[in-house]
């Protein structure tokens, strides 16, 4: 045998070797004191078990066992941080010493290309300052007609479905995702999906309604967190950000060229084309188009989620939704008029509308990875000791559940978590102090915290409010009767399925009437 050949070998080898060994050292010395459930595989850990179970029936249960900061296991045993603990979370949202996960900054880049959700350091703040512009309350005012005007059209959609009918059962997950998806393109890029034929919205729905959990999908983000560059390789994963990749790459060429739509805005390219004529490195269009297709989907695919989840929780509430539909029209009586944008943003003005938003806005879980070692301070001592905090390595993966973790702990919000109740954040005694922990801005962490906090915090919030209240204000929301359950499906989305009927896809029905 050749000699480089040998060498290449023996360097192979030794690579190996060393990973073996971090690998061993990881799993044996990190964590040990942390309480967790034993793991169900060597390879993926509890990795297949959370993205194959409905949401609410894991991580909120281990957390009452085990306490609000506990471990699980990772990929081939790595154990993870699991940091439901509310002041945990802020300081390591709030700090400079956490970053995305290689992995997870591998697979955001697949899906975008190289764009703000990837970007880490100095590289995303300089992206973050060009594109704030484009999100400031002022500039989300400007364009608010957009979601008014989406909003009224989606109820002649719903005046067409009911067709005279007194009620009508229908899923309403897909109008609203569309509306979502033309109220960022229609806003930020000046373009209208929803009128053309390009095949982005079922490019989306596809890709966000794919089931999680297969064999193959485990395997690769097992191999994944260990050799990241793996993700490269061919797999549905990638198929799916090329796809995504390539055609809005088309839509970006138009946009990005100038051409322009009535009553349409181009906020993010306005923001963009700024930073062009500023002292600073131009844009590149592979930036660009990176930019408007994360912003994209977002701006749409989570948004789309908390509104449908809304309505469905109201047609279970008819109390909650009778109260709310009579603070509008109690406006419009006053006023003579619907309520506009800076009304329904106005707390006081609305604050009935205003405390069933925040109820609603639960949602998805927050990864990050340490760069230094660290000692992350907490509420709530570590389950069994007096301990309150955990010190952690450089490397250390920590997992922040917040739908089924910190705003669903009985321990923070007081033994009516469970229920949708949106007087809590209004009533007199006000919220329980431990709460105020949650830092984070209205005291949820479902937009995220520090300088990462979600850059399209204000414009959900808006599309959120008027759609629900345009709706409201003209339709009766009844429960169907049918059990919903919500699961991770694809692109770390939550998405409903039928419990029973799981086989039928994702479905949110919800029987609608006129008033």
């Amino acid at each position: 045998m050749p000699s480089v050949t040998l060498f290449f070998l023996s360097l192979a080898a030794a690579a190996l070797v060393a990973v073996l060994i971090r690998w061993y050292f990881t799993i044996t010395s990190r964590l040990v004191d942390i309480p967790g459930p034993p793991s169900p595989s060597y390879m993926i850990g509890h990795l297949g078990e959370l993205e194959r179970a409905p949401m609410g029936t894991k991580m909120n249960v281990w957390a009452k066992r085990y306490g609000q900061t506990y471990k699980l296991r990772g990929p081939f045993l790595e154990p993870w941080l699991i940091l439901g603990d509310p002041r945990g979370a802020s300081y390591v949202l709030q700090g400079k010493n956490y970053v995305r996960p290689e992995s997870d900054r591998l697979i955001l880049e697949i899906f975008f290309g190289r764009g703000l959700f990837c970007a880490e350091g100095e590289e995303y703040r300089k992206m973050r300052k060009s594109l704030n512009p484009a999100f400031t309350f002022q500039s989300i005012q400007e364009v608010s007609h957009v979601f008014f005007d989406l909003a009224y059209n989606l109820k002649r959609q719903w005046e067409e479905i009911l067709d005279g009918q007194k009620t009508a059962v229908f899923d309403i997950g897909p109008n609203i995702h569309m509306l979502s998806l033309d109220a960022i393109s229609m806003t930020m890029f000046m373009h209208n999906l929803g009128a053309g034929e390009g095949t982005i919205p079922k490019l989306l729905h596809d890709m966000t309604n794919s089931p999680t959990g297969d064999t193959l999908t485990s395997l690769l983000e097992a191999f994944a967190s260990i050799f990241p560059q793996l993700l490269y390789l061919p797999s549905p994963l990638k198929t799916y950000g090329n796809k995504l990749r390539t055609e809005f790459g088309k839509i970006a060429e138009e946009v990005w060229s100038g051409k322009e739509g009535a009553g349409m805005h181009a906020k993010v390219l306005d923001a963009l084309a700024k930073q062009e004529g500023a002292d600073v490195s131009p844009i590149s269009k592979d930036e660009a188009i990176a930019q408007i297709i994360g912003i994209m989907f977002a701006g749409s695919e989570t948004t789309a989620n908390v509104i449908a989840e809304c309505l469905y929780e109201l047609s279970r509430q008819r109390p909650i939704q009778d109260k709310l539909r009579q603070e509008i029209n109690s406006f419009q009586v006053q006023h003579g008029h619907f309520p506009r944008f800076e009304h329904l943003m106005t707390p006081t003005v609305f604050p009935y509308l205003d405390a069933v938003i925040r109820e609603c806005l639960r949602t998805k879980a927050v990864l990050r990875e340490a760069v230094e070692d660290d000692i992350i301070p907490l509420q709530f001592p570590v389950m069994g000791t007096n301990q309150k905090e955990i010190h952690v390595k450089a490397g250390q993966v920590i997992q922040i559940p917040i739908r089924d973790g910190v705003n669903a702990d009985e321990a923070i919000w007081g033994s009516d978590v469970a229920d949708f109740r949106p007087e809590r954040w209004i009533d007199d005694s006000g919220l329980p102090p431990s709460v105020e922990f949650i830092r984070a801005q209205g005291h949820v962490l479902t937009f995220g915290d520090g300088p990462k906090a979600c850059l399209g915090r204000t414009f959900a919030i808006a599309e959120i409010k008027i759609v629900i209240s345009v709706l409201i204000s003209h339709f009766q929301l009844e429960d169907e009767g049918l059990l919903l359950d919500f699961y991770h499906l694809g692109g770390n989305t939550i998405k409903p399925l039928i419990r029973g009927r799981e086989a039928e896809g994702v479905k949110l029905p919800v029987r609608v009437g006129p008033l």
